[in-house]
């Protein structure tokens, strides 16, 4: 049963990497409700942002081991693990993006067909979902370290028509001083731990899955400053 609108949830939180095996955070109970999907859902894990690291994909599969979770994964290196991509992403009920290099993740999948095919699956209510560059891809643009030093990238796609940040913290003045200058668009940022949900092109909520976590919506004002709201989130509940 799919998603009743187009939903993705652009997160800087996931896994409790520090557990081994990896413990996955209430972000996905929360994905897997969005998609309608309590019982077994099904979750495609893809970390091409990683090189399709194999240590994460092993640490993926222990996480969900013995739960009521069908796992499966996508990876493009050296060559697809599925003979049909387009059709095992839309059997889907919630695909999870990992972190890693929102470039590189950028430029593979374009090149594999994946803009249209994920458009095609958020259209037709698979919940598309990630952390870092899993929340950075879905939007026009934002600020990666991809390239070495922090800087802007603009060549997001653009499902959502805002920039994002993650690690807003550690991010913040070059972020406002991107949208002051126009470089990006308005947008939204994360704390660890703070997520954003979106149905449609709208942010219908801000979760959290420990204290202190925000979102925050920056957009520039007159005069080449920026304006910034602190966004409370919801709290999910640790499983």
């Amino acid at each position: 049963m799919p998603a009743d609108a187009p939903t993705i949830l652009a997160t800087s939180m996931g896994f409790n990497r520090s557990r081994e095996p990896w413990r996955p955070g209430p972000i996905f109970t929360y994905a897997f409700r969005l998609a309608g999907a309590i019982e077994r859902p099904r979750l495609c894990f893809i970390a091409t942002a990683s090189g399709d690291k194999a240590e994460s994909i092993r640490n993926f599969y222990a996480a969900f081991a013995g739960s009521a979770v069908h796992t499966s994964h996508l990876a493009l290196f050296d060559k697809p693990n599925v003979p049909d991509i387009r059709a095992h992403l839309l059997g889907q009920d919630v695909i999870w993006v990992d972190r890693g290099s929102v470039a590189n993740l950028l430029a593979v999948w374009r090149v594999h067909g994946l803009d249209d095919i994920l458009r095609e699956c958020w259209q037709a209510g698979v919940v598309l979902a990630g952390e870092s560059a899993g929340s950075l891809c879905w939007h026009v643009g934002g600020t990666t370290d991809s390239f070495g030093e922090v800087r802007e990238f603009t060549d997001g796609f653009g499902f959502l028509p805002y920039s994002n940040v993650v690690h807003y913290q550690e991010r913040w003045e070059l972020y406002h001083r991107l949208i002051a200058e126009g470089v990006l668009p308005a947008g939204y940022a994360t704390d660890a731990g703070a997520g954003l949900h979106y149905r449609g092109s709208e942010l219908v909520e801000v979760v959290a899955d420990r204290r202190n976590a925000y979102a925050y919506f920056v957009e520039r004002t007159a005069g080449d400053g920026v304006n910034v709201t602190r966004l409370e989130p919801s709290r999910l509940a640790m499983q």
